[in-house]
């Protein structure tokens, strides 16, 4: 008699196909290209519907707030019906948005597109939530550390890429472009979800049920570590999407530059993203976990430091602005990767882990996009001036989460 594989135990994990890193890659940075791919377009969206800044900018900014209320979803869909049907569901339901933000265009309707981004980021955001279950249900704490870092090359790499992409789309075929480029990734990405198979171990048949649903996510809110390392990861996420959203304004508007040289430029900060996650991945082989936290914040203080240096001073160039960048961008991954380790395997519900920390990962960053919109004044002053707000938050609240894990 054949004696059956335990859910839990090694032998199962051998007989589960391993999560291909490309799948992973593509899915955690699902809804951050749908973000970045649209900045180099908000000048000429301002121009099409005849709308300011602030106004352009509620497209980032409603698109974060759909990014962030999604990643309470997913997890319940997931535990009651699997991981590849949550996926399908919001892959899907993106798909769907995009296509509407296409339309939005020859119904000449600034409401559709930024309804449509909403529901976009409603279903993009099935990717970052769902990940690090993936991640998980796999792999042990240790291997985590490194599949975490090297899955989180994507922020650096696909954001990146896509924003040089966005760039070029918007500069030859018009703003309308960079959502047809989302459209034919969104069906990438469910090729990738077809071929990917299933990592949950049993299904929870009340897993969907509302009231269950608040009181798990309230019972795991009361973790303080899951809480406390999460609010810091989304402290640090908030300096990219600010800078995601203030840049283009910047160095298009401001400064003059073309909208596919915008985007070859933000390859300067996703360069210094893409090397702080691979450094991050080898150093998890030589340091402990403090050690590496600690690094991390000190190098996003250095970019901070330097950026504010130079802006508020005067310089406001090209390279004043994006170098800085470098620096701040390679300090977080080496925080972030680490961070997000401890915050989900500190908690028995790694599900529900998971989707807290990415809702209140993208909840700073929507809390910090809401902070600058507060000034009116002269960007080249308000962004170096909120990103030094932004990191004495974040080194009062380090202190804390350092005597927690102690």
């Amino acid at each position: 008699m054949t004696t059956p594989i335990e859910p839990d135990s090694s032998l199962y994990r051998l007989a589960v196909k391993r999560p291909s890193l490309l799948t992973l890659i593509v899915l955690i940075s699902f809804g951050s290209i749908g973000a970045v791919v649209v900045t180099p377009a908000i000048p000429a969206i301002m121009d099409h519907f005849h709308v300011g800044a602030s106004v352009a900018q509620l497209i980032v900014m409603l698109f974060l707030v759909g990014y962030s209320l999604g990643q309470l979803i997913y997890s319940p869909v997931a535990k009651r019906y699997g991981r590849k049907p949550a996926l399908f569901l919001g892959l899907t339901l993106s798909l769907l948005g995009n296509i509407l933000c296409i339309l939005s265009a020859p119904f000449n309707s600034l409401f559709l597109l930024v309804v449509a981004r909403f529901i976009t980021a409603l279903g993009a955001s099935v990717g970052l939530s769902l990940t690090f279950m993936i991640i998980s249900d796999y792999f042990y704490e240790k291997h985590a550390r490194k599949v975490t870092a090297y899955t989180m090359l994507s922020f650096a790499v696909v954001p990146g890429v896509g924003t040089a992409i966005g760039g070029f789309l918007v500069t030859y075929l018009g703003w309308e472009s960079s959502f047809y480029f989302l459209v034919l990734y969104g069906f990438f990405a469910l090729y990738l979800v077809y071929r990917l198979a299933e990592t949950s171990t049993e299904k929870e048949v009340e897993a969907t049920k509302f009231t269950r649903i608040i009181s798990a996510y309230l019972r795991d809110l009361k973790n303080p570590i899951l809480t406390l390392h999460s609010i810091i990861i989304g402290s640090t996420t908030a300096f990219i999407y600010i800078f995601a959203a203030t840049a283009p304004v910047i160095v298009i508007r401001i400064m003059g530059l073309s909208p596919d040289q915008f985007g070859l430029l933000n390859l300067i900060p996703a360069a210094g993203f893409f090397s702080g996650n691979f450094v991050s991945a080898r150093l998890s082989h030589h340091l402990e976990i403090k050690t590496v936290l600690r690094l991390g914040i000190t190098l996003i203080g250095v970019g901070v430091a330097l950026f504010a240096l130079l802006f508020l001073g005067g310089w406001h160039t090209p390279l004043t602005l994006f170098l800085p960048m470098f620096v701040l961008y390679f300090g977080i991954p080496l925080f972030y990767s680490n961070a997000a380790v401890i915050a989900t395997f500190r908690v028995k519900d790694k599900l529900n882990a998971s989707s807290i920390m990415s809702f209140l990962n993208i909840g700073g960053a929507v809390i910090g996009l809401s902070i600058i919109e507060l000034f009116h004044s002269n960007p080249l002053y308000v962004l170096p001036s909120v990103f030094i707000f932004i990191y004495l938050v974040i080194l009062l609240l380090f202190r804390k989460g350092q005597k927690l894990i102690s």
